[in-house]
């Protein structure tokens, strides 16, 4: 038979998934590989798919999204991220932020495009940038994970297209400093370039530190494709919602791209949405000093195991070094789920400069981390 995609082939299945089947059937395991949220989505969000189901609403939705809901969000990046949008023309609703990930990528590059992103950074970027043609660039981060921006800069060439800005960053749980911001902002404008600025994480922020869109600052609306969920700050991972921000001529693209591909996005779904940006914020923060609580506990027992490990800032990530302990990020994942029953992401998955590191989410409950960290120190001892 003639030859399948040669694209596509070329990129290997998630490891963060593989770990997912290789626990499947252990009643043992203790995941701290998946990237999502332990409490429970709030009531009000699941009664709103719920309404919305009875009242018969299973058709299409608006490809561009429900207005009401574009509404919303319209008034939450006013008020929450000082983005000032036109719902009409430049917001469009996602299958969750993996998705506006993609219609990010299929909207600004050409086959032969470079985009420059930090390393380590999330998965999908550089497999995304294989299925549309898009050369990554990997810059190495510092040593406490902060972007290297003379490194960024100097890997711009003719070619470069964009930058990419994941902040609060999933997997290295940095966040970039305002200072830092305004630097990588004066470098795209500089240089004429777009910025792709992920920010599903902007609620799980530690330290004092502020989250600010680089879409709020001037000059960059235009050249700023913002990306969002409903999937983090609500608990919601499963409704598959996201969002995109952007100019209307990008905007205009990505619905283009939606109609040809996927169509649209879970019309009753959007009513639980509509109902979770109702919701006054303040129920977050009992969630958030959980997070913060598990942030230090799993940063402190680190140390005490003998990792050398960067204090995360945000998200729910932390990445620390198996250099201490003579073995790779992938074969500790392997080894430590096989004897210990724990489920980890090696680092080499992030990038090309994170093979002796590891993944840890501490998205689960402070028991199970206790757990874990007890047999992570059992492991370490016989290595």
């Amino acid at each position: 038979m003639k030859d399948i995609s040669h694209t596509v082939s070329k990129a290997p299945k998630s490891g963060i998934r593989a770990l997912f089947d290789l626990a499947a059937g252990r009643s043992d395991i203790i995941s701290l590989g998946i990237g999502q949220p332990d409490f429970q989505t709030p009531d009000i969000v699941i009664q709103g798919n719920i309404d919305a189901l009875k009242k018969k609403i299973t058709h299409y939705a608006p490809t561009r999204g429900v207005p009401e809901l574009l509404k919303l969000i319209e008034n939450k990046l006013r008020k929450s991220n000082n983005i000032q949008v036109k719902w009409e023309e430049n917001i469009i609703l996602t299958n969750g932020g993996s998705h506006a990930i993609s219609l990010a990528y299929a909207s600004i590059f050409n086959p032969g495009d470079e985009l420059i992103i930090s390393s380590p950074n999330f998965v999908s970027y550089f497999y995304c940038g294989l299925f549309y043609g898009v050369k990554v660039i990997e810059v190495e981060r510092r040593e406490d994970f902060s972007p290297n921006i003379d490194g960024i800069e100097k890997a711009i060439t003719d070619k470069t297209k964009a930058l990419l800005l994941n902040t609060p960053n999933n997997p290295t749980g940095n966040v970039l400093k305002i200072n830092e911001l305004k630097k990588i902002v004066d470098i795209v404008i500089k240089n004429d370039l777009y910025l792709i600025t992920d920010e599903v994480y902007e609620n799980y922020i530690f330290e004092g530190l502020k989250h600010t869109s680089p879409a709020s600052l001037n000059g960059m609306f235009e050249r700023t494709i913002t990306i969002n969920a409903m999937s983090k700050l609500f608990s919601a991972t499963g409704f598959r919602l996201g969002y995109a921000v952007a100019s209307a001529q990008i905007i205009d693209l990505m619905e283009k791209y939606l109609q040809y591909t996927v169509a649209g996005t879970n019309h009753a779904a959007q009513y639980g949405f509509i109902e979770a940006l109702k919701m006054d914020i303040e129920f977050f923060t009992k969630v958030w000093k959980s997070f913060d609580k598990r942030r230090l506990f799993v940063y402190n027992r680190l140390k005490e195991i003998g990792f050398d490990v960067v204090k995360p800032l945000g998200a729910f990530y932390i990445m620390p070094s198996t250099n201490n302990f003579n073995i790779s990020g992938l074969q500790f994942s392997q080894k430590i789920m096989k004897e210990k029953g724990v489920a980890i992401v090696p680092g080499s998955i992030f990038g090309a400069y994170s093979e002796d590191m590891i993944r840890i989410s501490y998205a689960t409950e402070l028991k199970k981390l206790e757990e874990a960290m007890n047999r992570i120190e059992q492991f370490v001892k016989n290595l």
